[in-house]
């Protein structure tokens, strides 16, 4: 039984891990902890976006995203139903992404973490998005170049250990 359990854990990391590191665009840029967003909306976002909530659709935001916020690298993956996986600083939180008066994000992490547990989209442009979480702090992330991994990516956190079998 402790041996499912483990490969049940290392199994959903493996497939949260491959979700955020799925290049699903193109763009250049690096991620950074300004929290600043990008002045040029995309073609698909309504006018005005990137001013502030409510101006960024799910369609907006859809795809991985890379950056680094206090130095320690952010990776967020948004799908086209609305599923969100964030890995950072060793949390793996899932959850998803409901639009609404603002795009949220509405996250749980198995290890507990709350950094990254519930947020708001600020901004997506189609290189750049921006999310606000409640805890106070702010991911500017941008898209991988299609084909290539991103460097400084979150390292998977360790199995927890189980006790030895009688």
């Amino acid at each position: 039984m402790q041996k499912l359990v483990r490969n049940s854990v290392a199994a959903a990391v493996a497939l949260a891990s491959a979700l955020a590191l799925t290049a699903c665009g193109s763009g250049d840029g690096d991620g950074g902890k300004d929290g600043a967003a990008s002045a040029a909306p995309s073609a698909a976002a309504s006018p005005g976006a990137g001013a502030g909530a409510g101006s960024v659709s799910l369609a907006d935001a859809e795809g991985a995203w890379v950056g680094a916020t206090d130095g320690k690298a952010v990776t967020l993956t948004i799908s086209k139903g609305g599923q969100a996986v964030v890995i950072s600083e060793a949390h793996v939180c899932q959850g998803v992404a409901k639009e609404g008066a603002a795009l949220t994000l509405t996250l749980t992490c198995k290890d507990g973490g709350t950094d990254r547990t519930s947020g708001t989209v600020r901004s997506a442009d189609g290189t750049r998005l921006v999310v606000a979480w409640d805890s106070g702090r702010t991911d500017t992330l941008t898209k991988p170049a299609a084909g290539v991994l991103p460097s400084n990516l979150p390292s998977i956190p360790p199995l927890p250990s189980l006790p030895p079998q009688p």
